[in-house]
């Protein structure tokens, strides 16, 4: 292998990270919230059924790498599986790459919220678009420059927030003032 083909690969390792990140950033993140509001004391179990349900959808995308011998995910797959119905694999490869733009998009938006949300510029929605786009920007070119660099950092990133996500449950379960029973009766 050449010098740039390793430097365009991730290992396992990254690939993990980008995985466990995208749940972490999606799940806990941008939703945990707005689930709270609406189903409560129950956003765990929610949370669990979530996790399940990714790792099926996780081990299904295995089996059909191994079983096509491809990693190129649901474009690829319904294109070797249906290869006259060009239509449809071009539909669920545009639908993919509109998902991942607009999961992006979100991510930036929450994560620019969360920073400004202590400040002056907190009800300033031009604000918070401009910062989600410089983080979008940031990532964009950290990716133009090195996969492996990404991968990397995505790797710090998801380390990061699985040991704060670690600190804050072991926190508030220290320190919570209320118990399930309490918290069923009231909804």
């Amino acid at each position: 292998m050449s010098n740039n083909r390793n430097s365009k690969s991730l290992g396992l390792k990254e690939l993990v990270a980008i995985a466990i990140g995208g749940m972490v950033g999606g799940g806990i993140f941008t939703i945990l919230g707005i689930s709270v509001g609406l189903i409560g004391f129950l956003t765990p179990v929610a949370i669990a059924i979530g996790g399940i349900v990714a790792g099926l959808a996780a081990y299904s995308y295995v089996k059909l790498g191994l079983y096509y011998r491809d990693e190129g995910a649901t474009y690829a797959f319904i294109k070797k599986t249906y290869p006259k119905a060009k239509f449809p694999a071009a539909v669920i490869g545009w639908l993919v790459i509109f998902g991942y733009i607009s999961t992006l998009a979100i991510y930036a938006y929450t994560f620019s919220s969360y920073a400004i949300s202590g400040s002056d510029f907190a009800n300033n929605i031009w604000d918070r678009k401009l910062i989600a786009l410089g983080i979008l920007a940031v990532f964009m070119l950290i990716n133009i420059w090195s996969v492996n660099g990404m991968g990397k950092i995505e790797d710090i990133l998801v380390y990061t927030k699985i040991i704060i996500l670690t600190i804050i449950s072991v926190v508030l379960i220290q320190h919570r003032s209320i118990d399930i029973p309490t918290l069923s009766q009231s909804y």
